[in-house]
């Protein structure tokens, strides 16, 4: 009853208010509506209508735009109440992963994929899945109606790149790399389109795509390490014949002249032209550039113990040189090993007795070293003690040798004796004279 009496009241306030302006305003006034149509009344009621009309108007328009706002509103709660359920359904198909259940993962995945189709996120995922349950192919389909849309991500592109890469299919996962690439520097796509294209033999690409990283920031002495293999393999690359890479080499030697690979090939060539006092120069800053390493000591040796058109005399002199440069500058294991290597080319040079002079200050010298042989140097040791003996007709100290070879017993006390399982014949160029 009291609603009733003030939409009565309210009413009333409305034609009271009405009438009001009426007579206020009686005098007679004419609206033009159109060059023929026109209205003449009291001004009051023009005025009346003007604002009833503009009312109505800006109700209408009000109207338009809640109704809009409606419609929009109805469409973002439907969005969420979509989200809402992915949500649901993705942290499903994770505790399915989680339980290493790839099967029901799976299931709740392509659910999510049948009702929204572009979703990137359930893809990846999805690849995952497919990839734990050991189809990769399957893994990488997955993600082709994405990866070639607009809707690719980065995220789309490096795991297309790590399954190809995974079956195989490096020249498929550099294309992946390099739309990363074209969309703005990114540091880790550029290091594996590096890797790569190094991988696939085009170095010259992979120089480029180093010489990008450089560019934006990153830089670190193992990228200039890296940057020099890639400028070598390049010049070996356009290089057609060996007179095109002995005029490449000397320059890039002059600028990376502790790069050993480099000097190697060098080496390699002067030795093709018979130049071996060149070669052996170059082989042992090599050696040098490898901080000592034996095995490319081996190589200098080996050079002068192969030359046939030097002198026994000369050879065995140079051989015996370049073995004993391996000790200069040497400390701990690395001596003894470089002690061993003279022993053994003493041998090739058929010093037998000055071969057993060194073997026998081994010990000592390791005492003296502060470092405890292991049983691999131990063994080649005894090795290289035995062959020598027998060089030397000593038949007896031979035979007493390898009697501790035959006594396991002895094994965890002398140090000289050592299991049969872990012996090492000595090398038969260098123990061969």
């Amino acid at each position: 009853m009291l609603k009733q009496f003030n939409k009565f009241l309210i009413f009333a306030i409305l034609v009271a208010v009405a009438l009001y302006v009426t007579l206020t305003n009686s005098e007679t006034a004419t609206l033009k509506l159109g060059p023929t149509l026109h209205v003449t009344t009291y001004a009051g009621v023009i005025y009346l209508g003007v604002f009833t009309l503009g009312c109505v108007a800006a109700s209408m328009v009000a109207l338009f735009f809640g109704f809009k706002s409606y419609l929009r509103e109805r469409k973002l709660r439907s969005i969420e109440r979509t989200r809402q359920a992915f949500f649901e359904l993705f942290v499903q198909a994770r505790c399915h992963m989680a339980s290493t259940e790839f099967g029901a993962a799976r299931d709740v995945l392509e659910q999510i994929l049948r009702h929204d189709t572009n979703n990137v996120i359930a893809r990846v995922e999805l690849s995952h899945c497919l990839e734990s349950i050991g189809d990769l192919r399957e893994a990488l389909r997955v993600l082709d109606e994405t990866r070639h849309s607009s809707r690719s991500s980065s995220e789309v592109l490096f795991r297309a790149a790590e399954l190809n890469r995974k079956l195989g299919n490096n020249t498929a996962a550099s294309d992946n790399l390099a739309l990363i690439v074209e969309k703005g520097p990114n540091k880790r796509a550029l290091e594996l389109i590096r890797e790569l294209s190094e991988e696939l033999g085009r170095p010259d690409s992979a120089l480029e795509y180093q010489n990008a990283l450089e560019k934006t920031g990153y830089r670190s002495e193992e990228m200039a390490q890296i940057k020099t293999r890639l400028t070598f393999a390049n010049i070996l690359r356009e290089s057609k014949d060996e007179a095109t890479l002995r005029q490449a080499l000397p320059p890039f030697i002059k600028r990376y002249p502790n790069y050993a690979p480099a000097l190697d090939q060098l080496a390699q060539l002067e030795i093709n032209l018979g130049h071996l006092d060149n070669a052996a120069e170059l082989l042992v800053k090599a050696a040098k550039a490898a901080n000592g390493d034996p095995a490319r000591w081996h190589k200098v040796v080996d050079l002068w113990l192969n030359a046939p058109q030097v002198e026994v005399r000369s050879r065995a002199d140079h051989a015996l040189a370049a073995a004993r440069s391996a000790t200069q500058n040497t400390r701990g294991l690395f001596r003894i090993k470089a002690e061993l290597f003279v022993a053994r080319t003493l041998l090739a040079v058929t010093r037998a007795e000055d071969a057993r002079e060194v073997l026998n200050s081994i010990q000592t010298l390791a005492e003296k070293e502060g470092v405890q042989l292991t049983p691999e140097l131990i063994q080649e040791q005894i090795h290289l003690q035995g062959l020598c003996l027998s060089r030397l007709g000593l038949i007896k100290e031979t035979a007493e040798l390898w009697q501790h070879l035959v006594e396991p017993a002895q094994s965890s006390t002398s140090s000289k004796a050592l299991p049969l399982s872990s012996r090492s014949a000595p090398s038969p160029i260098l123990s061969t004279p």
